[in-house]
């Protein structure tokens, strides 16, 4: 399964129109398309809209063997020209500070870029990053239900120091459309990932030994999954992250694995 988010129907919209999605009229908490094997939901403004709405639709989709994501959208910038596309590689929170590292392109064919998310609108732009005021939000939600390696955030920008276009929506439209097969190309190839990604499940003697540890939410047995399948794919040694969990509590299990998996992020 392959979920896009986006702020604004104006980002989505050729997302939608270039796979032919359907609105759906059952939901009403978020304007969602479907498709085959794809959704694209348009969660508003703001990391907490963002986050919300990541949530909302893991829960719809809860028994998909795998999720895979792309957070489209419009970013601000300082010298970048106008429709410019990036890979986020870096997201800083401008709040708390937390990093966030989504995976690089795919066969590294769009420019990487970090990115700041902001509370708020500004165009105080600084020279080495993108702005933006989602991303922080859809990572912080979307590593809680698939791992590092199947979550996207490409911007376009839209807006920097000598020029604006954020608030014309047909303009800003029109700059994700003029990137569309190149972001069909990333997308087709996250999943395939997101596939095999999905045929992987844990070893089930190892399974077995870290489900009895500890008594697991459905919730939480959800996120364990993701991150121990995360980390045998990464080529960490079950034994050795088995013996390091034992006589721990579910949510110190699950902690410990996390920060695992932050580490291990960092370096992709």
């Amino acid at each position: 399964m392959l979920i896009w988010v986006s702020a604004l129907h104006c980002e989505a919209k050729p997302v939608i129109d270039f796979y032919r999605l359907k609105k759906s009229h059952d939901d009403n908490a978020f304007d969602l398309y479907r498709g085959d094997n794809m959704a694209c939901i348009i969660s508003g403004t703001g990391k907490v809209a963002s986050s919300a709405a990541c949530a909302w639709i893991a829960a719809r989709y809860e028994d998909e063997a795998s999720i895979a994501w792309i957070n489209l959208g419009t970013a601000g910038a300082a010298q970048h020209d106008l429709g410019t596309l990036f890979s986020l590689h870096q997201i800083i929170d401008a709040d708390d500070g937390h990093r966030y590292y989504p995976a690089p392109a795919i066969k590294g064919e769009l420019e990487g870029s970090a990115c700041m998310t902001l509370s708020r609108p500004s165009e105080d732009y600084r020279e080495d990053c993108l702005f933006d005021m989602e991303a922080s939000g859809f990572m912080y939600a979307c590593l809680r239900f698939s791992s590092a390696e199947l979550i996207k955030s490409f911007k376009i920008v839209s807006d920097n120091r000598r020029e604006s276009t954020g608030k014309n929506r047909q303009a800003v439209s029109n700059l994700v459309h003029r990137h569309i097969d190149l972001i069909d190309q990333q997308a087709s190839a996250l999943t395939t990932l997101n596939a095999e990604m999905a045929g992987l499940s844990p070893g089930l003697e190892h399974w077995l030994q870290l489900t009895t540890m500890a008594h697991f939410s459905q919730t939480q047995k959800s996120r364990l999954r993701v991150l121990w399948r995360y980390l045998m794919n990464r080529g960490f040694d079950a034994e050795t992250l088995l013996q390091q969990l034992g006589g721990q509590t579910a949510g110190v299990i699950l902690a410990n694995l996390e920060q695992h998996s932050y580490r291990d992020s960092e370096g992709l």
